[in-house]
């Protein structure tokens, strides 16, 4: 073997080499929403849904669920944070979109009627979902999500807001609890998506 031999030899090897550390190795992509280490499955409840009929949360088996607890009189981080949910969602493929399925669940019950939810919910995107209970059932699905909500600055019975935990839950087609994504971490549309892809892909 040549001395120019081994020298190509060595080139061919070295760029297999670059080009190896540069494709993704199965199993190692770094997902940006805050990863559970021990993936559980996620709580599953039943609560009404915006269109009137009772919903229980593992009829989503097989899809991706992205979860958020905010309310209809929520002056700025519930639309915010729906609003980014819809750019994420749109930003799927229509088969994609098939495959995955954003809730929100209201953490005021009193007034937060279905009727109330099918004038609200929709206007952001007509596949998202609304939920809503009696405030026992709310209390017990916040619970298991880890989620705070209290009324403040009640001037009237009907008059009030509510402070809340303002974190999305990201389900994997398992009804496994997998990423959970903090204020303001929904704006960001493009890691979202690889997020959701990833679980779907899995």
């Amino acid at each position: 073997m040549t001395r120019k031999t081994v020298g190509i030899l060595a080139l061919v090897g070295a760029l297999v080499l670059v080009g190896m550390m540069l494709v993704p190795r199965p199993g190692s992509y770094t997902p940006y929403g805050t990863r559970l280490l021990n993936p559980r499955p996620a709580y599953d409840f039943t609560l009404t849904s915006h269109l009137g009929r009772l919903f229980r949360l593992s009829e989503l088996r097989g899809k991706a669920t992205l979860i958020f607890f905010g309310f209809v009189n929520c002056p700025d981080v519930c639309p915010t944070t729906l609003h980014e949910l819809k750019r994420v969602y749109e930003a799927l493929t229509p088969q994609e979109q098939g495959k995955v399925q954003v809730l929100m669940i209201s953490v005021d019950p009193e007034r937060d009627t279905p009727e109330r939810l099918a004038r609200y919910i929709p206007f952001f995107n007509p596949k998202f979902l609304g939920l809503t209970g009696t405030p026992g059932q709310i209390a017990d699905v916040a619970k298991n999500y880890g989620v705070f909500y209290q009324k403040t600055e009640a001037t009237s019975p009907t008059e009030y807001e509510v402070a809340h935990t303002a974190s999305v839950f990201l389900l994997d087609p398992k009804g496994r609890l997998r990423l959970i994504y903090g204020s303001g971490k929904t704006s960001n549309t493009e890691k979202l998506l690889a997020d959701l892809r990833w679980l779907l892909g899995e």
